[in-house]
């Protein structure tokens, strides 16, 4: 895996949102092509599909502005995501020689339940995660893409019922989006 400057920005931003204890792993297929837009990059411009529509589910809307109080909020709820191939964004190749080596790293994620989003994530890793021991929801939740965006919300919606945290549906704090203390 290469360590470019892209993969570093990503890297660190997804760990300043980390939580200690993750309740829910989405797993992802790969970061997004675009060098500005990713899951956890701050900022009102950063918004990209993925980011929108789990926020859609888990907060029941669609977030605006600053994204700041929403990975907050995903961070304090234990929701935490990752790709299967984390090093850049795919180009058609394959992602099992992506699987073992994020098995391995699960390890030290130690996810409760973990949330396959694609279905070429759901086939190339569902199998291993399950002989791995792992709770993993057989849910096939497709990506976000234009004209899928409600099929996401409710498959994303049907695995975390199945998975026993329905719970953490629920609206953002209002102080938070409003940027109050």
């Amino acid at each position: 895996m290469t360590l470019d400057p892209a993969w570093r920005r990503r890297r660190e931003a997804a760990i300043k949102y980390r939580p200690k204890r993750i309740r829910l792993l989405l797993v992802a297929e790969s970061p997004p092509a675009e060098s500005d837009r990713y899951f956890y990059f701050e900022g009102a411009g950063a918004h990209e599909p993925l980011f929108d529509g789990v926020c859609e589910v888990l907060f029941e809307e669609r977030p605006q502005g600053d994204k700041t109080p929403y990975l907050k909020e995903l961070r304090r709820r234990g929701v935490f995501l990752v790709e299967l191939k984390p090093d850049g964004p795919r180009d058609r190749e394959a992602l099992g020689p992506y699987v073992a080596p994020f098995v391995l790293n699960l390890y030290e994620l130690a996810p409760e339940r973990v949330v396959l989003v694609s279905a070429d994530v759901h086939a190339a890793a569902f199998v291993p995660l399950k002989k791995d021991g792992r709770e993993v929801v057989d849910v096939r939740i497709p990506f976000p893409a234009p004209g899928h965006e409600v099929k996401f919300r409710q498959a994303l919606r049907q695995a975390l019922v199945r998975s026993g945290l329905e719970k953490s549906i629920r609206r953002l704090p209002r102080k938070d989006v409003e940027g109050e203390a």
